[in-house]
């Protein structure tokens, strides 16, 4: 038998034959396997914020503050520790000075907190505030090394006076602009009609930048720095605008640790970014959050059923009894940003969008003579921070202390 086989099927080896490999088809699972394309592992703080939209490339809005109670004053002068040692000066910040007035009373706790004083004379021009002490007795200020403000409580008028004077707190006028944000996709129209193993190529293209384009927004949200140019940087011919994120308008409760985190820098930092919030989530990157689950595994006593090794923390509460919700961001706050937390008030933050202009696929792009399939994503994307002390920004950190 000149094609005949005897015996096993095997390659021609020691006698033996087999069936050539290409004539066998390739097992393969048809379906790719993703890594770090989670849509809801990307989008963790768009997924919490309120949506507006806005007519204006640029957008504004205002945030006030209470008049103060505490004003630091940088000198003491006059004749507190002479002759009848019950009158003299301070003097404030001119920013500041508006806030006394003839009339007021306030007290200097370093000094006394049962003595107080009473403004007789007010130079809004030089900050200088001219008083007295209120029982006419003497104040020996003249070594007065403290560091207390001045505590504003009050004023008193006489029977039959007229009005006090009009203290107003203006507000501030905050705005940030709309950026374009655009994720193009293509493909050649004879790559388009091939059988690729997987999903159809298209979809799976469309797919992936799909998520590329939702991880930029909320990059953006994070880090985006605020910026107009009158005339743009591709054509040159048209406007470009760069929106703010959190790290652009966070000011107040910004902390550098440039080391290793402290448990009494991490209670310090949450106080002051949860006094004036509503709804605080920690957006933690991997050192910040191992710090956390490190501290609560050496402080929290277990109960002795416990079969589980190991800890996760779902919610920090401060000593004034905040409960704050804890999200580590392990997609976003990593490596180089692996010391990087935000504590975030969600209620105080707005997804800003043009009417019409949220994200939506801009379809057959591509010049009419090419070969070519080319879409976009696109989103005219911004974000409003009503009040920026609501929030906070942790960064620096390299390590984990437990002290």
């Amino acid at each position: 038998m000149a094609d005949g086989i005897q015996g096993s099927l095997g390659e021609y080896k020691d006698g033996i034959q087999v069936l050539k490999t290409g004539r066998l088809h390739e097992e393969y699972r048809e379906e790719i396997d993703y890594l770090d394309t989670d849509k809801n592992l990307l989008d963790r703080l768009l997924k919490g914020m309120g949506k507006e939209t806005v007519g204006r490339m640029e957008h504004k809005w205002l945030t006030q503050e209470r008049k103060k109670d505490f004003v630091a004053f940088t000198s003491i002068d006059g004749a507190w520790g002479a002759g009848p040692a019950n009158a003299g000066t301070f003097t404030v910040d001119t920013a500041d000075v508006f806030l006394f007035a003839e009339g007021d009373i306030f007290k200097l706790i370093d000094f006394s907190d049962t003595r107080a004083f009473y403004v007789t004379a007010v130079d809004l021009g030089t900050g200088v505030v001219t008083a007295q002490t209120v029982d006419l007795q003497t104040a020996d200020l003249s070594t007065f090394a403290g560091t207390q403000n001045l505590f504003l409580i009050g004023n008193s008028f006489e029977s039959g006076t007229g009005k006090g004077t009009i203290k107003t707190e203006q507000p501030t006028e905050v705005s940030n602009f709309v950026q374009i944000v655009q994720t193009p996709m293509g493909i050649t129209t004879t790559a388009k009609n091939l059988n690729y193993r997987g999903q159809n190529e298209w979809d799976k293209i469309r797919y992936e930048r799909g998520i590329d384009h939702m991880f930029s927004k909320e990059k953006l949200f994070f880090f985006g720095e605020k910026k107009y140019d009158q005339t743009g940087r591709m054509d040159g011919t048209y406007e470009q605008w760069f929106m703010g994120g959190l790290t652009e308008f966070i000011s107040t409760h910004v902390v550098d640790v440039a080391g290793a985190l402290t448990q009494a820098e991490f209670k310090n930092w949450l106080i002051d970014c949860t006094q004036y919030s509503d709804m605080s989530t920690i957006f933690t990157g991997e050192i910040i959050y191992e710090a956390l689950t490190q501290w609560a595994e050496t402080k929290l006593e277990l109960v002795r059923s416990e079969q589980t090794l190991g800890m996760a923390v779902a919610n920090y509460q401060t000593p004034y009894g905040k409960n704050v919700a804890l999200m580590p961001h392990r997609e976003l706050l990593k490596e180089d940003l692996a010391g990087v937390a935000f504590c975030v008030d969600l209620k105080d933050l707005k997804y800003i969008t043009v009417s019409g202009l949220d994200d939506h696929l801009e379809v057959d792009i591509e010049q009419p003579d090419l070969k070519q399939k080319i879409d976009e994503w696109r989103t005219w994307l911004s974000m409003r921070v009503l009040q920026e002390k609501r929030h906070g920004y942790m960064k620096g950190v390299t390590s984990i202390s437990n002290s």
